[in-house]
């Protein structure tokens, strides 16, 4: 890690946007995968958000919070949000221990979570309701 920044890496899979930090995630790092989420939020060429959450070897309750807020900002736009794994021992304890586990969208891994992020948008298409917790 660089000058105490999180690395995060932004890819872009059909209408799907892949956001995936590197390395620990806190206080002292959480500036640019904030900006990165702002950044996605404001992007009209993609439909969806898929959070990569694998390569994350720490968490704090600082970038909890952040997923939490994401959830709620992805929600008030009405676009689908997707948190994937395999999840680090220190982040799957850390959403297990909050409950938070059962709040968030997640997916095993990046493709089931595109799976997810596929099943809501063609069931808008449809003109039927997204599955819950998507």
């Amino acid at each position: 890690m660089t000058s105490g920044r999180a690395k995060v890496r932004l890819d872009r899979r059909e209408r799907v946007t892949v956001i995936t930090p590197f390395g620990d995630v806190d206080l002292h790092n959480l500036a640019e995968v904030e900006e990165v989420l702002a950044q996605v939020l404001s992007d009209t060429s993609t439909d969806a958000t898929l959070l990569d959450l694998s390569e994350v070897t720490f968490a704090d309750s600082t970038f909890l919070n952040q997923l939490l807020q994401t959830l709620s900002d992805h929600t008030s736009i009405a676009r689908p949000l997707v948190l994937t794994g395999p999840l680090q021992s220190a982040v799957r304890r850390l959403l297990e221990i909050t409950g938070t586990d059962t709040i968030l969208p997640l997916a095993d891994t990046a493709h089931e979570g595109l799976q997810q992020l596929r099943a809501v948008d063609a069931s808008a298409t449809r003109g039927q309701t997204p599955a819950a917790g998507i």
